[in-house]
């Protein structure tokens, strides 16, 4: 059996390079006559960048078991390495960077089975500079561009004051229909992670604020070092390595 579980992952990893949409359907394919404790050993034998490749074929309309059956930890290491798979219409368009990194995100946290999950992912994802960078992309707009009347409300919603009294959506999902609020609207992945990990929306909020920067200059100062992360974490065997001087424009 172990030699199985190895071939499979080699096949994959395999065709992986020369065509990750082809790897996504092949494990796809196999994955329909194994156990899901099989494919967890499958994933496990493979490298971050075939993980990587395969993950970013998907999205919340086109799931991969895959996504499902990764651990907090695995995602979070493609979430680092995604960067360098950016067309440069991402990298160098802020709308497009936002709207590219909330679907990622969207899908990750928002496919998995159960709450427990979801809130080990955004932790695990919160624990990394470059993960919390990422995670923070499609919320940057919204938290410091400003908003217009009609969005008051619900940006209230959001305001965590300095006496940590949480304001609004102790129910996400009752709140996301009395707002109106769809899946792909940003606000409203902002109140699942409130509500899942709220030490993990405050670092987002903390974070974003502590720039002092115009939102749109951020987002390309964020871009740039994302890619410039994911290749040092590619040269480095300890995927702990310190990163606290990548990020140095915070300051």
């Amino acid at each position: 059996m172990n030699s199985l579980i190895e071939i499979t992952a080699a096949e994959i990893q395999e065709l992986a390079n020369v065509e990750p949409k082809q790897a996504s359907k092949r494990f796809e394919l196999i994955a329909s006559s194994m156990s899901d404790d099989q494919l967890v050993e499958v994933i496990e034998k493979m490298d971050i960048v075939t993980l990587t490749q395969i993950n970013s074929q998907h999205d919340i309309s086109c799931p991969s078991i895959m996504s499902e059956l990764m651990t907090p930890e695995q995602i979070r290491d493609i979430v680092c390495q995604q960067p360098l798979y950016w067309e440069e219409k991402i990298k160098s368009n802020a709308e497009e960077l936002m709207q590219h990194t909330f679907d990622f995100m969207t899908y990750l946290i928002r496919i998995q089975d159960n709450e427990e999950k979801q809130t080990a992912i955004l932790e695990c994802l919160a624990e990394d500079p470059a993960a919390l960078f990422y995670l923070s992309i499609p919320f940057i707009e919204l938290i410091l561009g400003g908003t217009s009347s009609d969005d008051d409300e619900i940006n209230d919603t959001f305001d965590d004051e300095a006496d940590e009294e949480t304001v609004g959506y102790s129910d996400w999902q009752a709140d996301e229909e009395a707002h109106s609020l769809s899946i792909d609207d940003p606000r409203s992945l902002l109140a699942l992670i409130r509500d899942r990990a709220p030490n993990v929306e405050k670092a987002i909020k903390n974070m974003l604020r502590n720039t002092g920067s115009d939102w749109q200059l951020i987002i390309s100062q964020f871009a740039s070092e994302l890619v410039i992360q994911a290749k040092e974490k590619n040269q480095v065997t300890d995927e702990y390595a310190e990163v606290d001087d990548m990020f140095s424009f915070l300051d």
